[in-house]
This record gives C-alpha cells, structure tokens and sequence, in this order.
C-alpha cells in the first residue's frame, strides 16, 4: 500500500525549493528598487464630502421626509426612526423597546413572520429594526423596481404590527439566553454598573434587561408601547435614498403613511445629572479571574455640541485607534494590555466618554495609573504636529469611507436629522475636522476629560487587587458588587456587607 504525504510536506518542499533558487541568485544582479519606494506617498489633503442633492418635507402628521436621489445603481434604500428607544421605559421595562424592534416583522394581520419573509425576498431586499438609547430605527431596502413593494410592506410592519404569542413567547426565551450568555462578559458586567454610576437617574443608565424584566414583557404591552410611540410626530423620520424621483418617493410616503394618525408623545425623561465629585473606583468580584477589565469615563459631548469636532481630534490623538497614544504606551511599551482604546459616545441629550481595556490581574493598578497619567498629558499640554495631522486625517478619511453605500448614505442623513443636526453638518465634517488647531484640541480635552471626577469599574480577582487600586482613589471607600450587581462589601472594609443594590442585569 502506498502511503500518502500530507499536503504541508509538498507545502514544505516546495518553499524549499523555492529558497534555494532564491539563494542561487546573487543579490547584486537584483535590479535596484525605484526611487519612489524610498518612502511612502505624500497623503494629500482631504476633499470635503458631496453631499448628495436632497428634498425635505414633511406630511400633515408631522412625519418628516427626506429624499437623497442617487440614480447610480438601480437600489432604494429607505430608513425610519421615532424617539422610542431605551431612554423611554423604566429600569422594570428594560427590554421592551428591544422585544418591540425584533417582534416587527413578526406578524401583522395579513402576513405571518414567514410570509413577511417571502415578501422582503420577492422585492429583492429586507427589513429589519433595531433600538439603541434613543430612537427605535426600521432599516428596508429594494430593488428600484419593487419600490411600490417596498413601501407596502414597510407600512404593514410599522403600523399593524400583531406580536403574536408564540413569537412573543420565543423572543423572551431568546433574550433571556442571551441575558446569560452576556453575563459571562467582564465586559458587559462593567458597562452596565459603570452606566448606573454615571447617569444615576436618568433613563441612559438602562442599558440592559433583567431576567425580572424580561419576565414582564407582555404582549400587552408591547401594544401599549406602540401605541405610545409609534406616532407620526413622535420625532418620527423617514429618508429614502437612491434610484427613485424625489416626487415619487414623497407621493409613496403620502400614500401609505398619510393616513397616520398623530397622537401625544411624551416628552422624553430629563432628570439632572451630575458630575462625580471626585473619581471613584468600583470592583466587581470575579474571583480567580486572570484578567481585568476596565472601564471609566465621565460625560462626554453630543455630535450638537461647540467643542465636538475638537475633542474628536484630541480624542483620537489619546486613544480613538490603534495609533493612539494609550496603545503605544500601555499596550506597546509597557506590555499591560493587548487592546485598549477611549471613545465619545454621543446621544441625543447626553454623551458619555469612556477609555476601556483588559489587562492582567498582576498589572490592573499599573495599568491604571498610566491611563490616568496619559488623561493628564493630553489635558496639559498640546499634542504635536505630527499627532495633530495624522489625527485628523485619520478621522476624515473614515469618515468619507463611512460614505461608501446607498445604505451608508440613508444612514447619515437620518442621524442627521434624529439629532438635530444642521443640514450641513455632513458635508462641514471634513473641514470641520481640519481646521481643529492644537490649541483647540487642548481645550476641549480640558473641557470634556476629568481624570479627578471618574466613575471607574474594574471587573476582576477583587482580593489581588483591591489594594493597589485604592491607592489610586485616596480618601474614598471602594464599593464591591457581585456580578449581579449586589452590594457585597467594601475596601477598605466596613462591617458586615449588606446585599443591597439590587440586580443590574
């Protein structure tokens, strides 16, 4: 019987092979390189956005339209929001603007889930929905030539929506495997204490259900939430983009959203927020744990604020990629993280900053004190012209490549709009962004990065690492959670721990 090689052998022999000829060749017969090699191009500087020529409008009932035509390719594109994101409900309700998205195209009273299925592939395209903090946004695209299609079935499932129970049913198993699959997360763990400890009151500490919660969910209330919120002049929105005419499109909206009946919205919840007064660690016990996970901030800015493209700039200098500042020191000279990275998230009312890494157990204190010092430095003095530059084009650039689709595109416009934005925002970004001198940068750090007014949560071995940590908050007492969130003690300790707080997830 004749045996086989395994495929690496000849993978093996033939780069063998293939060294040796090389090695036969003297290197001074090589042709030299080009010149043009000798360093790498000049990157030239960044043409503003086009932004595409568009028509806005809005029904009778407040619903607002906008129309970004785009005959390139033969695609429609549509999304609409409505201010019916998590901020709406209650910390018992956390999930049902989650169950509210993914139960959409569930059901209506002429389509089961499987025939809304069949209709999104006849029409060459899909829907679907999603909820972040804000709004509650319906995603639907389609062939140019099934945009009547389009429109019907968008219609069907944002205003006759049925939950059934079965659906119902299943959604709430799902969510709940999913609710124990997260708690598995360090990270998940501590982004939803540090929410909590940040935001306090407000409804932008919800950012997460309970398995009470996911209890809760009815299908009652899931009707009662749509009645509440899926309301024409609820914020609602609606752009459509691509090979469509802007009086077709209007006159589409008009046909199968005119009839919609606006209601009374209630306003949004804006209980005051505070500022820590002064920087506060907080553990959550994994015992035995290899790693930490950590995670601070404090507020940050909306897209609407003065100082926004500013503290982009400053922002990506310290930690927004792999360039960054954190990275080279934390991550490459000192060899306490392998990721690492800072971020502004900004939401309609709020924002929030946050800088968040893994590192190991050993070097949890370490690794903080130098993001602490790194928060410093950019706070003190202005970044150099080689960072400034290559921040800036760094954020332009991904900022046109996030431009790329028709999709992309819908997109941008409506966030526009659901923010408040004005209507040249998208096409100002790119100059907005090169014209942030060091100076500018150096305020907005100072403006927005507080290294002494921090909610800090570490997720880790709490007894190796409680008391390195409390050097770091000198004068404070370290609260210590379970991983569901319950008060369990205190460093330096303080007596018996209580078991209060209740569950965060």
């Amino acid at each position: 019987m004749t045996r086989r090689l395994p495929r690496f052998a000849f993978a093996a022999a033939a780069l063998a092979g293939l060294a040796a000829a090389q090695a036969a060749v003297p290197t001074h017969d090589l042709p030299p390189e080009p010149a043009f090699m000798d360093k790498p191009p000049a990157v030239g500087p960044m043409q503003p956005y086009r932004r595409p020529v568009s028509e806005t409008d809005q029904l009778p009932n407040g619903l607002k339209i906008v129309v970004a035509v785009d005959h390139r390719f033969p695609l429609v594109s549509v999304r609409m929001a409505f201010r019916a994101g998590n901020s709406r409900i209650t910390p018992a309700e956390a999930g049902l603007a989650d169950a509210e998205a993914d139960l959409l195209t569930d059901g209506t009273p002429t389509r089961n889930a499987l025939q809304i299925a069949e209709a999104q592939d006849a029409m060459g395209g899909s829907i679907s929905a999603g909820v972040d903090t804000d709004f509650l946004t319906i995603s639907a695209s389609a062939l140019a030539d099934r945009v009547n299609a389009l429109f019907e079935l968008l219609s069907d499932v944002v205003l006759h929506p049925t939950f059934p129970a079965k659906e119902v049913a299943l959604e709430k198993a799902n969510m709940l495997q999913a609710l124990r699959a997260n708690r598995a997360s360090a990270g998940f763990l501590a982004s939803v204490q540090f929410n909590k400890l940040l935001f306090g009151n407000s409804p932008y500490a919800i950012t997460a259900p309970t398995a009470a919660s996911i209890a809760a969910i009815t299908r009652a209330k899931l009707v009662q939430f749509h009645q509440d919120y899926f309301l024409p002049n609820n914020q609602a929105e609606i752009v459509v983009t691509g090979d469509i005419s802007a009086a077709r499109a209007h006159n589409l909206a008009q046909q199968y959203f005119g009839d919609w009946k606006f209601g009374e919205p209630a306003p949004p919840p804006a209980p005051a927020v505070h500022e820590p007064p002064t920087r506060r660690i907080y553990l959550i016990a994994r015992p035995g744990s290899a790693q930490s996970t950590i995670l601070l901030g404090n507020f940050g800015l909306t897209r609407a604020a003065p100082g926004y493209f500013a503290f982009r700039v400053a922002n990506e200098v310290l930690g927004g990629s792999f360039n960054s500042r954190l990275t080279a020191i934390v991550r490459e000279r000192m060899g306490y993280a392998y990721d690492i990275g800072s971020e502004n998230l900004p939401y309609r009312d709020l924002g929030a900053w946050i800088v968040s890494t893994q590192v190991r157990t050993a070097v949890t204190a370490p690794a903080l004190a130098a993001i602490l010092a790194q928060m410093e430095r950019i706070r003190a003095r202005p970044v150099s012209p080689q960072e400034l530059s290559q921040a800036k084009n760094y954020l332009t650039g991904n900022y046109i490549l996030s431009l790329e689709t028709q999709a992309d595109v819908a997109d941008w416009f409506l966030t526009t709009g659901i923010y408040g934005l004005a209507p040249t925002w998208m096409t100002d970004y790119v100059p907005r962004i090169q014209a942030v001198t060091a100076a500018r940068a150096l305020d907005a750090a100072k403006d927005v990065i507080h290294p002494n007014h921090l909610v800090v949560v570490v997720v880790g071995d709490v007894k190796r690492i409680e008391a390195g940590l409390a050097k770091l908050a000198p004068g404070t007492m370290m609260t210590i959670f379970n991983d569901r969130g319950e008060v369990i003690g205190t460093y330096p300790p303080e007596g018996p721990a209580k078991g209060h707080g209740g569950p965060i997830h």
